[in-house]
C-alpha cells in the first residue's frame, strides 16, 4: 500500500476512535437530576396545634357570661334538646318522643331548655358515650383517644346526613366545631357563668383546623 494511503487510513482511524470515545462519553455520562421547582410541605407542621394555653384562652372565653340556660329559638339550644333530652342507656341515647311543655305546649319552649341542659351537665359531668379526638389535626382514627388525660371535657359540632350532631370529647376535638369546653370535675364552674352568645358563635367555626364555612 503507498504510503499516502497508508496515512489516509491511520488519521481515519484516530478520527473514528475520538468519535466513539466521545459517543461512549456522553451515552455514559449520568443526567444530573432538576432540582423540583417546589417542595411539598410537610403535613401536619404544628399550624394546627392547640396548646394547653390555647384550651385556657378558649375556655376564659366562655366565663364571660351570667350562666341559665341558651335562649329559646337558637340553634344551640335545639341542638342540647334534641341530643341531651332523653334517656342515656348502655345500649344508646333514647330521645324524648312527649309532648314538648314549651311554652306554648307542644314546642320546644324553656322549660324543654332547662331539662336538655341538665342532661348536658349530667353527660360532662361522667359522659357515657365519648368520642375519640386529640393527637392533631387529619390524624388516623387509630391514632385518636378516648382521653387525653388533661381532665376536660369537650361539646363539639360535626356536620352529619342528618344535621349537625353533637358530641363529647374527653380530647381535643381538633377539626370540630367546639361550643363549650369544662374541667369534669367541676362542670359547674362552666354553667354558672357560660356566655351563651359565645357558644353560640363557635357554631361557625373550626377548633384546630382548617376555617371551612360551615353551613
Amino acid at each position: 500500500m503507498p504510503r499516502s494511503s497508508r496515512a489516509l487510513v491511520c488519521l481515519s482511524l484516530v478520527a473514528a476512535g475520538y468519535v466513539v470515545t466521545r459517543l461512549g462519553a456522553f451515552v455514559a455520562a449520568p443526567a444530573t437530576p432538576k432540582a423540583p421547582r417546589t417542595q411539598l410541605q410537610a403535613r401536619g407542621g404544628g399550624e394546627y396545634d392547640i396548646s394547653d394555653a390555647d384550651i385556657q384562652t378558649f375556655y376564659s372565653s366562655l366565663l364571660t357570661g351570667s350562666g341559665g340556660d341558651p335562649p329559646k329559638g337558637t340553634v344551640l339550644s335545639e341542638l342540647v334538646v334534641k341530643f341531651f333530652h332523653g334517656e342515656f342507656t348502655p345500649q344508646g341515647f333514647k330521645r324524648y318522643s312527649g309532648l314538648w311543655k314549651g311554652p306554648p305546649p307542644g314546642s320546644i319552649g324553656k322549660k324543654d331548655i332547662s331539662v336538655g341542659v341538665a342532661g348536658l351537665k349530667a353527660q360532662m359531668a361522667n359522659p357515657m358515650f365519648v368520642t375519640k379526638g386529640g393527637v392533631g389535626y387529619g390524624v388516623d382514627e387509630t391514632q385518636k383517644v378516648a382521653d387525653d388525660g388533661k381532665g376536660w371535657v369537650w361539646l363539639a359540632a360535626e356536620m352529619s346526613p342528618g344535621g349537625l350532631a353533637l358530641e363529647l370529647f374527653k380530647s381535643v376535638p381538633y377539626g370540630k366545631r367546639a361550643l363549650l369546653v369544662a374541667k369534669q370535675s367541676n362542670v359547674d364552674e362552666l354553667f354558672n357563668a357560660v356566655n351563651w352568645d359565645v357558644a353560640l358563635a363557635n357554631v361557625e367555626k373550626t377548633f384546630g383546623g382548617p376555617q371551612i364555612k360551615q353551613r
